[in-house]
C-alpha cells in the first residue's frame, strides 16, 4: 500500500509539474504537433492510467480467524461464505503451543474488522493478550467470535472466557423437527427479530447459562416447546464477545452447499452471517435503501381488465403504500382505453409499465432447436419498436426491463437483451433454461446473477406465497429487494388482496421503498466503505444510480463484470462521456459525486437497432386469434364461476387434473345442458322470425329468404 501510494503521487507531481512547464518549455515543441482531440486522448489515458494505479491501491476489511489445525473446519466454510457475501477477507492463522505470536499480529492489524477462534483452539492462546490486541485507540475493540463450542472445551475455560456468562455445553438431539428462534439484540438481528425458522439438521449442541448472567441471546433452538441458547452476545472487561456453538452436532459441521431456496441457504450460515455483517458494518457490501415491488402480468390498458380494477388499485396502493408495475405485452401497444391511461399519468409513483415478451404467444423465447435465435431476436427488436409507439400513443414512459412469458429463455437470447440495452430480465427463476442452477449455497442467497451472459437475471416470487414472514425478514436482512408477481384473476376475491403482504413488508423495514422495476435496478448496486473515506461500487445494470447520501463529495470506485461481448459503443455520467477502464473480465470507472448528488452512469452496448425501420404490424391470424381467446379468457370468462372452473383446470398440473375431473365433468355438463338450451331457443327465435317474413313475402326468391334471416343484405343476382 506505501508503495502504490507513493507511486500515485509521483505521478500526480509529474501530470502537475508539466502541465505548469506546457507554455515554456512544452509550447515550442509538442504543441504545435497536437490538436485538440490528441491532447485530450493524451487526458483520457492520464486519467486511465491514475485509475488503473488508484483501484491496484490496497483495500481490505479483514476477519482473522485462529485455528490449531490445517484441516478446514465446517465452521472455518461457514465463515468463508459469509466474508464472501459481504466483500471481506478471511485471514485464517494456524497457531501451536509454541507459536502464537502470528496470530497476535493479524489481530492487532488496523484492518481487522474482527477476530474468530475456533473454540478448539483456546487453550493455545492467551486471553489478556489477545483482548488487547482487539482494543483499537480511535474505535474501541473489535468484535469477538468463540465458534464450534463443544463440551469438550470444558467448562472453566468457557466460563473464563464469556465473563462468567457460560457454565457448560450439552447436546441436543431430537426426534422432531428442529427450528431456530432469533432473539432480538439491537445492532446484531435487525429484521430478523423474534423470526422462526427450519433448524439444518436434527441435532445440536446448547449453552447452558448461569443463574445470573450478562448475556443477550442471539439465537436459540426450539425442539418442542422448548428453546435452548446456542448463539450468544456478552461482555468482558468492555469487550464484545460472541459464543457460537456448533450447530451440526452429527455432521462434523459440515455445510450443505446444495439448497433448494433462500430460507434454506440463509438457515446453514445464519449465526455467520449475522456476526460478519454486524462486524464490518460499512466496510462489507450493503445496500443505500431497500426496495419492493408488485408486477401484475399480462393486462393492458382498459378498466376494469377481468378481476383487475386500476381505479380500486390505486386507492389500496395509497392507502397501504405498494407500487404496482404492469408487465405489458407489445402486441397491445394500440388498444389503451382513455381513463387507465389518464391514471397512470397521473400517479407514476404508484403505477409503471415493463416489457412482456412481444406476442405473448405461448413459450415464444424457447430453446434454439425449436425456434432459431434469429427469429428471437427480431422478437426482441419489434418487442422495443412496439413499446416506442406504446409511449407516443400514450405519453406513459415503459422501463425496458424484460419479464420471459411462462419461463426464461436461454442463455443466448440473454445475451441478446444485454446487446439491445434491456436493463434486466426479472422471472420466477434466475437461471437460463439451458442451464443448470449454480450448486454453490451462496447463489442462493442473492436474487440477482450475472453469471449468465453477465447480464442482470432477477427472481421474483409469487404474490400469495404461503407462510412468507421468514422470506421477507431474510431478503430484508441480506439488503435484497423484494419483486413479486401475479395475474389479474389474484384480485378475485377483492381489489385488497396484496394489502397484507405490503402490510408486512412495510412493518419489517419501514425503510422499504416501493418503486418501479427499472428505478429498483437502476440502484441495484452495493456499496462499501474504503480506507479513503470513499467507496467501492459492485454494479449490476448497464445504467445505474450514484446517490451521495453523505454532506460531503464522494468518489465511487465502480466495478462491473464485462467480458467485453458485446462491444461497449461508450459510457456516459449524467450524460457526458466518461473514461473507463477493461481488463480482466470486469470494468471499472470512478466517479465523482458532490454532497446530496447523484451520478448517472450509462453504459450503451453496439448493435444494429432501428427502430424505424422495424414493422409493428400484428398481420399474423394466429397471433391475433391468440390473444383474442387470452382477452376472452381474462374479460368475459373470469366474471363466471363456470368460466374460473375452466381455466383453471387448464392451468392445472396433470395429478391436479386427475384429481379435479369428477368435478370437473359435472361442471361441464351442466355448461353443454345450458348451452344447448340456449342454442335451442335461439333456433326456436330465428326461425319464427324466417316464417313471418316468408308469411309477409311470398313472392321473394331464395337469396333475399335467407339475407331477412341472417340480417346480411340482399345478394345480387347476376
Amino acid at each position: 500500500m506505501p508503495t502504490n501510494s507513493i507511486y500515485v503521487r509521483l505521478f500526480l507531481s509529474k501530470v502537475s509539474a508539466d502541465s505548469s512547464a506546457e507554455p515554456r518549455a512544452l509550447g515550442e515543441g509538442i504543441t504545435q504537433r497536437l490538436d485538440r482531440r490528441a491532447a485530450s486522448r493524451i487526458r483520457t489515458a492520464c486519467f486511465i492510467l491514475l485509475l488503473t494505479l488508484m483501484s491496484s491501491l490496497c483495500y481490505s476489511a479483514d476477519v482473522v480467524l485462529i485455528r490449531s489445525t490445517a484441516v478446514p473446519s465446517g465452521e472455518q466454510r461457514e465463515l468463508e461464505l459469509a466474508a464472501q457475501f459481504y466483500g471481506v477477507n478471511l485471514k485464517v492463522v494456524t497457531v501451536s503451543e509454541n507459536n502464537t505470536g502470528s496470530a497476535i499480529r493479524a489481530a492487532q492489524q488496523n484492518e481487522t474488522e474482527a477476530v474468530a477462534v475456533e473454540a478448539s483452539s483456546l487453550g493455545l492462546v492467551n486471553q489478556d493478550t489477545l483482548l488487547r490486541a482487539l482494543h483499537r485507540e480511535n474505535r474501541g475493540s473489535v468484535p469477538l467470535l468463540i465458534l464450534g463450542v463443544t463440551p469438550e472445551v470444558g467448562p472453566a475455560l468457557l466460563s473464563s472466557w464469556s465473563g462468567g456468562a457460560v457454565v457448560g455445553v450439552q447436546r441436543l438431539a431430537s426426534p422432531l423437527r428442529l427450528h431456530y428462534v432469533v432473539g432480538h439484540v439491537a445492532g446484531i438481528t435487525q429484521q430478523l427479530s423474534d423470526l422462526e425458522i427450519p433448524f439444518p439438521g436434527n441435532d445440536t449442541f446448547h449453552c447452558f447459562l448461569a443463574a445470573q448472567n450478562n448475556a443477550r441471546e442471539i439465537m436459540g433452538v426450539r425442539n418442542d416447546h422448548e428453546v435452548v441458547p446456542v448463539f450468544i452476545e456478552t461482555d468482558y472487561a468492555g469487550q464484545k464477545i460472541f459464543l457460537l456453538c456448533k450447530t451440526h452436532a452429527a455432521g462434523g459441521g459440515a455445510v450443505r452447499e446444495s439448497v433448494a431456496n433462500i430460507e434454506t441457504a440463509f438457515a446453514e450460515i445464519a449465526p455467520a452471517m449475522m456476526f460478519i455483517k454486524y462486524s464490518a458494518g460499512e466496510r462489507g457490501w450493503h445496500a443505500l435503501h431497500h426496495y419492493a415491488n408488485l408486477t401484475i402480468d399480462d393486462p393492458w390498458l382498459r378498466e376494469p381488465y377481468g378481476d383487475l380494477s386500476y381505479k380500486g388499485l390505486l386507492k389500496e396502493m395509497e392507502e397501504h403504500d405498494f407500487h404496482t408495475t404492469i408487465a405489458f405485452i407489445p402486441w397491445n401497444y394500440d388498444r389503451s382505453e382513455a381513463e387507465p391511461v389518464s391514471i397512470f399519468r397521473s400517479h407514476p409513483e404508484r403505477f409503471s409499465i415493463c416489457v412482456h415478451g412481444d406476442n405473448h404467444d405461448h413459450k415464444e423465447f424457447e430453446d434454439l432447436s425449436s425456434k432459431p435465435l434469429s427469429l428471437q431476436t427480431a422478437a426482441l427488436k419489434q418487442s422495443l419498436a412496439r413499446m416506442e409507439k406504446f409511449q407516443t400513443l400514450t405519453g406513459i414512459p415503459y422501463d425496458n426491463v424484460f419479464v420471459f412469458p411462462h419461463s426464461i429463455g436461454t442463455e443466448s437470447i440473454l445475451e441478446e437483451l444485454k446487446t439491445y440495452n434491456f436493463l434486466a430480465t426479472i422471472n420466477s427463476s434466475n437461471v437460463p433454461m439451458d442451464r443448470s442452477k449454480p450448486s454453490d449455497l451462496s447463489f442462493a442467497l442473492r436474487p440477482v446473477t450475472l453469471s449468465f451472459a453477465d447480464f442482470p437475471s432477477i427472481s421474483r416470487y409469487p404474490a400469495n406465497m404461503p407462510n412468507s414472514n421468514g422470506f421477507v425478514a431474510i431478503n430484508e436482512f441480506l439488503d435484497n429487494p423484494l419483486f413479486f408477481y401475479t395475474h389479474h384473476d389474484f384480485f378475485a376475491k377483492g381489489i385488497n388482496a396484496f394489502d397484507g403482504m405490503a402490510d408486512q413488508v412495510n412493518k419489517l423495514e419501514p425503510d422499504t421503498q416501493w418503486r418501479s422495476v427499472g428505478d429498483i435496478v437502476k440502484y441495484l448496486y452495493l456499496v462499501r466503505l474504503r480506507d479513503d473515506s470513499n467507496y467501492d461500487v459492485l454494479a449490476f445494470s448497464n445504467t445505474f444510480e450514484l446517490e451521495n447520501t453523505s454532506d460531503r463529495k464522494l468518489v465511487f470506485n465502480v466495478k462491473k463484470r464485462e467480458s467485453g461481448s458485446p462491444g461497449i459503443a461508450s459510457v456516459s455520467v449524467n450524460g457526458e462521456p466518461h473514461p473507463f477502464q477493461l481488463g480482466s473480465g470486469d470494468l471499472d470507472l470512478s466517479v465523482s459525486v458532490p454532497a446530496g448528488g447523484v451520478g448517472s452512469v450509462v453504459i450503451q452496448y453496439k448493435n444494429d437497432l432501428d427502430l424505424a425501420a422495424i414493422s409493428t404490424s400484428k398481420s399474423s391470424l394466429r397471433v391475433n386469434l391468440l390473444r383474442g381467446v387470452s382477452d376472452f379468457r381474462d374479460i368475459t370468462l373470469s366474471k363466471y364461476y363456470v368460466g374460473r372452473a375452466l381455466t383453471d383446470y387448464y392451468y392445472q398440473d396433470y395429478s391436479d387434473k386427475r384429481r379435479a375431473t369428477p368435478l370437473l365433468v359435472i361442471v361441464c355438463g351442466c355448461t353443454l345442458i345450458v348451452v344447448s338450451l340456449w342454442g335451442a331457443w335461439s333456433l326456436r327465435v330465428i326461425m319464427k322470425r324466417k316464417n313471418r317474413a316468408d308469411a309477409q313475402s311470398p313472392g321473394i326468391f331464395p337469396n333475399d329468404k335467407i339475407a331477412r334471416a341472417t340480417g346480411l343484405g340482399v345478394m345480387e343476382e347476376k
